[in-house]
């Protein structure tokens, strides 16, 4: 009952300020009221679509167009087809994890709050921010390390900083799929380096497009470099990994991802002409081209040319 209960109150609370917030088995989670009162302008911002699905039906696709395995682009704004490939296929994401996992720390902790770095998270391999256990850092200094340098140090350290252990995060990250309608995807850790996890391209263009609501994270994933320092930390600086951040016109961020099973992987947001797409590749050869490609087709539907010479590399 308390699951049905926990729908209901998230689907009807848009016009609502939220003073504390239920989750989906009827637990409430550790968030102060100046958070609470943030994440209800995030969900009022995000209006009376809080269901928006891309619409598939009659879109006939271009499979020819890319070498990805899946992949779809839509308008952000009316949530228009403008490319598909296999949109609703169950697919490994790597570091797109981390879309979640930032969505996820910034509905339940302070963007100032302090995060002292355990042995667990600063020991956590392959990509890294570069924290150390005993350091502290903001919950912002982290999201930049998760989104930038694709940190899975980070990953944990903001897991175990909102929800006490990351097990418990997990369990939220699939509380917040199952919010946003996300019925093809199961988290399985906040990082990515587990590859039981799978999702969409469809459940990734939505989950992206909720995220984008979030002014921080428009800023983090939009930013190409930054160097943390304090007192509390060393000197460190970041730098964005996503594909074509700083190339192709209108980029504005958000994350790639990449494991031996996943394969070469990409979610981008881009501004054109008022004309806002975000365009998902899963599991590619050549994610960076397969974006360009989607987002030059997309974009000649409206009539927009986006100047840029970076097919001639390929």
């Amino acid at each position: 009952m308390a699951l049905f209960i926990g729908a209901v109150f998230l689907l009807n609370r848009h016009s609502k300020l939220i003073s504390s917030l239920v989750l989906l088995d009827g637990t409430i989670p550790r968030i102060n009221a100046e958070t609470a009162k943030y994440y209800s302008s995030i969900i009022n911002s995000y209006g009376s679509d809080f269901e928006w699905r891309p619409d598939l039906s009659g879109v006939s696709p271009a499979d020819d167009l890319i070498v990805g395995e899946a992949a779809l682009l839509v308008d952000a704004d009316s949530g228009k087809v403008l490319y598909s490939k296999q949109p609703d296929r169950p697919m490994k994401i790597a570091s797109l994890v981390k879309i979640m996992t930032a969505v996820v720390v910034l509905e339940h902790s302070d963007l100032k709050k302090e995060i002292t770095i355990t042995s667990t998270a600063a020991s956590i391999g392959e990509n890294s921010m570069g924290i150390t256990a005993g350091e502290v850092y903001t919950v912002e200094e982290l999201l930049y390390g998760l989104m930038l340098n694709s940190g899975n140090d980070a990953a944990y350290a903001l897991a175990e900083g909102a929800a006490g252990d990351a097990e418990e995060f997990i369990r939220w990250m699939n509380i917040k799929a199952a919010e946003l309608g996300l019925t093809n995807t199961h988290f399985s850790d906040p990082s990515g380096l587990d590859d039981t996890t799978v999702s969409t391209a469809v459940d990734l263009v939505k989950l992206s497009r909720y995220a984008m609501k979030f002014p921080a994270f428009r800023e983090i994933v939009k930013t190409a470099g930054i160097t943390l320092t304090s007192d509390e930390h060393k000197y460190l600086p970041l730098e964005n990994q996503t594909n074509l951040l700083t190339t192709y016109p209108g980029v504005k961020g958000i994350k790639t991802g990449y494991t031996e099973e996943a394969g070469l992987c990409l979610v981008t947001y881009a501004s054109n002409s008022s004309k806002e797409l975000i365009g998902v590749v899963l599991n590619s050869i050549d994610r960076k081209g397969d974006m360009i490609l989607m987002l030059d087709y997309g974009y000649a539907q409206y009539g927009i040319t986006v100047e840029h010479n970076l097919l001639s590399q390929f």
